[in-house]
């Protein structure tokens, strides 16, 4: 009878401890194919020092951006250093500034492949924050990617200007850019894609620790500007900016890692929240222990943002229009002295 009474205690105490326990298959409330442009998926290890909180915003549900079947991810939010401090692209010997007077172009023929992704100080970046923030089921999950960019012109200030002749932001084709990588950085193209929702300034805005800064982009710049690579600024514009971020204009440089995702290795997701139609999911990856790390599931707040173009533009037919009217009084000024001259001449 003990026996027996101990039995069923035992079998009571396994039962109320599987209970107890959420499995991989109850935490999986939607399907990897349900997964849409917008939502959030947390994965990784949080490190507050450097930044990442874990956060991936979806770009495709569907495709990598490769095109093969996958989901495309960019970091929410901005990343630096293990210790927080900014990023460059590439640190370059002599660290040269860049000016409208002085683009770089000695230095550039004298220390070819500056503004090569490959082999990059920000690449290297990539490869070891894989390597340490992720556990071996999600790296296994992320892709090894492949690709080459395409030449690509945008709209810039719309006025000419020493090394933008059109008034556009040029950039080369990389070929065989992204060969194996797992984490990369974005391209001009991709972050400014519509179909990733990347519409406009405030779209591509993204915050460092709460704070709105730059962050990198893989694509290199015409010629013109031989030492500069893609850039978004703090409110948003895709300009161009040198690869060691030393400028006539200061900024601050991170990093907004991208990477394309197996879905077949999605074990669960688990929804955390929904604000504003934005999914926020924690992921489980097959192979691996589930995922029960804390992630905070707030989302970025931006405010109004700056129209570049448009503020150029202003500012240009501000400065036009002070000419215009300082010549005027000059000329005014000319005539009103010769009709003196004249007066007198006649008196």
């Amino acid at each position: 009878m003990h026996v027996l009474k101990r039995m069923a205690a035992f079998l009571m105490a396994i039962l109320l401890l599987v209970l107890a326990v959420p499995s991989v298959s109850e935490t999986c409330l939607v399907s990897p194919e349900e997964i849409r442009t917008g939502d959030v998926l947390c994965f990784g290890t949080p490190e507050e020092a450097c930044g990442y909180d874990g956060k991936w915003l979806v770009l495709d549900g569907a495709h990598t951006n490769m095109g093969t079947d996958g989901i495309f991810l960019v970091s929410l939010n901005l990343i630096g250093g293990e210790n927080g401090e900014p990023l460059v692209f590439r640190q370059l010997p002599g660290d040269p500034s860049v000016s409208f007077s002085d683009r770089g172009e000695a230095y550039a023929a004298e220390h070819p492949g500056a503004t090569d992704y490959r082999d990059s100080d920000i690449q290297s970046w990539c490869d070891a924050f894989w390597e340490q923030h992720f556990t071996q089921a999600e790296q296994n999950a992320i892709l090894s990617t492949y690709k080459s960019d395409d030449a690509i012109v945008i709209p810039g200030f719309t006025i000419p200007l020493p090394g933008a002749a059109n008034g556009t932001v040029d950039f080369d084709p990389a070929e065989n850019v992204l060969s194996g990588d797992r984490l990369f950085l974005p391209s001009v193209e991709e972050i400014t894609n519509p179909a990733y929702g990347f519409a406009d300034a405030r779209s591509r805005v993204a915050l460092y620790k709460g704070e709105a800064s730059g962050y990198w982009l893989r694509s290199p710049h015409i010629p013109t500007f031989p030492l500069d690579v893609g850039f978004v600024f703090p409110f948003g514009a895709v300009m161009d900016y040198p690869v060691n971020a030393n400028s006539m204009f200061e900024m601050t440089s991170f990093a907004r890692p991208a990477c394309n995702l197996d879905k077949d290795a999605i074990e669960g997701l688990e929804l955390l929240s929904e604000e504003n139609g934005i999914r926020v999911f924690r992921v489980t990856f097959r192979d691996g222990d589930q995922n029960i790390r804390t992630y905070d599931t707030s989302l970025p707040v931006i405010g109004d943002v700056m129209d570049l173009g448009k503020a150029f533009s202003t500012a240009v037919m501000i400065i036009l229009f002070v000419l215009l009217a300082i010549l005027a009084l000059i000329v005014w000024l000319i005539v009103r002295s010769v009709r003196k001259k004249r007066k007198a001449k006649t008196a």
